[in-house]
């Protein structure tokens, strides 16, 4: 997503940021690969 407006109606202020299932997982970090996989099962 590179809307601005809704990036920030989720409340992320930092990028890279990833949301799953409408709720932000990190913000401001590039997660690992592990962290990934455990939030999408």
């Amino acid at each position: 997503m590179q809307d601005i407006k809704a990036i920030s109606n989720y409340g992320v202020m930092f990028t890279p940021a990833l949301v799953v299932d409408g709720v932000v997982k990190v913000a401001g970090k590039i997660p690992k690969v592990e962290e990934i996989k455990e939030w999408i099962k």
